[in-house]
């Protein structure tokens, strides 16, 4: 069951591109793209910006930096 205050949230999975072997991928919501699209075009990123089509899930709490 969906949570009230979660209906209606549209969540996008950013994909920061040549970051390394692994891209750093973050999900944010759509109010936050066009801060993230203009963040990256200043500093020369290579972004790719998609509808995410699950919700995130948790961070594993073993894989911590």
């Amino acid at each position: 069951m969906t949570n009230s205050s979660e209906e209606g949230v549209r969540l996008y999975e950013i994909t920061y591109l040549g970051t390394g072997p692994e891209p750093d991928v973050r999900t944010v919501e759509v109010g936050e793209v066009a801060a993230v699209i203009e963040y990256a075009g200043e500093h020369g990123m290579q972004i790719l910006v998609r509808p995410c089509t699950r919700p995130p899930q948790e961070a594993d709490p073993r894989k911590e930096n």
